[in-house]
């Protein structure tokens, strides 16, 4: 009796660890030039992406991002300003179409338990559900000063392709609040 009171406690626990560990987040990717003094900065401009490096992106989408940065920026005692600035920020997005993980599990099992001995069977399968695709949208930020690249950082998100604009700027706010909850760069 007290072997099987155990044995639902390692059950339980086991459980509760993988459950946990589903749901933590990854860190954001942040690299930044070490010599560089991020305390001297005050007024930042938000500078044109270069056509070749990021993805296709709407005008609603763009905005949406310039707005998150300058929300996350402005909480931060960083000023926009239209030109002169002492950081240059621009953006990228990455897009990437993943397949969906939907799968739906089976499993069959029995056991026969005798006095001293137990044996059992297990049988298990997994059924697709769909086999759409969804969109990894990955979102870079670099900031230059004086023509150098001084600071970047980038994460992304899993979008649906029928994904709400509510939802579509939600995930923006959340994965741009992410990488630059990283800024100024703690040493």
């Amino acid at each position: 009796m007290r072997q099987l009171t155990s044995i639902k406690i390692f059950i339980v626990s086991a459980f509760t660890l993988a459950l946990l560990l589903g749901c933590k987040s990854t860190p954001s990717t942040v690299d930044y030039d070490t010599d560089t003094n991020f305390g001297q900065f005050s007024f930042y401009q938000l500078t044109d992406t270069t056509k070749d490096t990021s993805a296709p992106s709407d005008e609603i989408t763009s905005e949406r991002i310039k707005e998150a940065i300058i929300t996350q920026l402005s909480g931060k005692s960083l000023s926009l300003v239209e030109k002169d600035g002492d950081l240059q920020v621009n953006y990228f997005t990455t897009l990437e179409q993943r397949e969906k993980k939907s799968s739906f599990s089976i499993g069959i099992g029995g056991s026969n338990r005798s006095s001293n001995s137990a044996t059992g069977v297990g049988l298990g399968t997994t059924i697709p559900l769909d086999s759409d695709f969804n969109t990894y949208i990955q979102i870079t930020i670099d900031m230059h000063h004086q023509g150098k690249l001084v600071w970047r950082g980038f994460d992304g998100f899993e979008a649906e392709q029928d994904i709400s604009p509510e939802d579509k700027q939600k995930g923006i706010n959340e994965v741009v609040a992410k990488v630059l909850a990283n800024y100024p760069p703690k040493k």
